[in-house]
């Protein structure tokens, strides 16, 4: 339950920073943002850790919390289910630029998919955070995986020689996915609303 007199707190994940900033939306310029490092995704407690300190900071300076996070750790449920706060619909970050069933569509296909954020930060992903190297990248993506798939919002140029590198480590082809960012801002609207 939302309390109408109060104003609302963002709390958004950083791979939603510049599609975010780019909106421009009446609606965000009413709200405070504060962006939480998209890496957190790469140790869950850590994540649930930091947005439960955020969100409790909001809540005890008597505002909403609205969150643009997918299901991105396991006590996500149990943070939305408090009074005063909403999470957008969807998945994960995917999902919420792409809708559900184009998501769920590339998906079915093998589809891994590169943000722009993640994208410039791939050694960081691949290497430091999964482990992988040249010799097991490959075995380990193409196990699961059959393309990349590059989500183009607009907002960036598309990094055209970095998708090179990544489908090289990765021995997968990649397509560049143009999406507009309107099923981004029907889904704000909808929390904010």
């Amino acid at each position: 339950m939302q309390n109408s007199n109060h104003k609302s707190s963002i709390i958004a994940c950083s791979i939603f920073r510049k599609e975010i900033e780019s909106l421009k939306m009446v609606l965000l310029k009413e709200s405070s943002i504060h962006y939480l490092d998209s890496m957190l995704h790469m140790t869950p407690n850590l994540l649930d850790q930091k947005m439960s300190t955020e969100v409790n900071e909001e809540l005890n300076n008597g505002n909403n919390v609205a969150i643009i996070y997918g299901e991105c750790h396991a006590c996500m449920n149990k943070l939305e289910a408090r009074n005063n706060i909403k999470r957008i619909a969807g998945m994960n970050c995917i999902e919420i630029f792409l809708g559900k069933e184009q998501y769920r569509k590339l998906r079915k296909e093998g589809a891994f998919f590169l943000l722009p954020e993640w994208c410039g930060r791939w050694h960081e992903v691949f290497e430091k955070q999964l482990g992988l190297n040249m010799e097991n990248a490959k075995s380990f993506m193409q196990e699961m995986h059959t393309q990349l798939i590059y989500i183009d919002t607009g907002v960036t140029p598309v990094p055209e020689t970095t998708l090179n590198e990544i489908s090289k480590y990765t021995g997968l082809p990649y397509s560049i996915l143009p999406i507009s960012l309107s099923n981004l801002e029907k889904a704000i609207i909808n929390l904010l609303d």
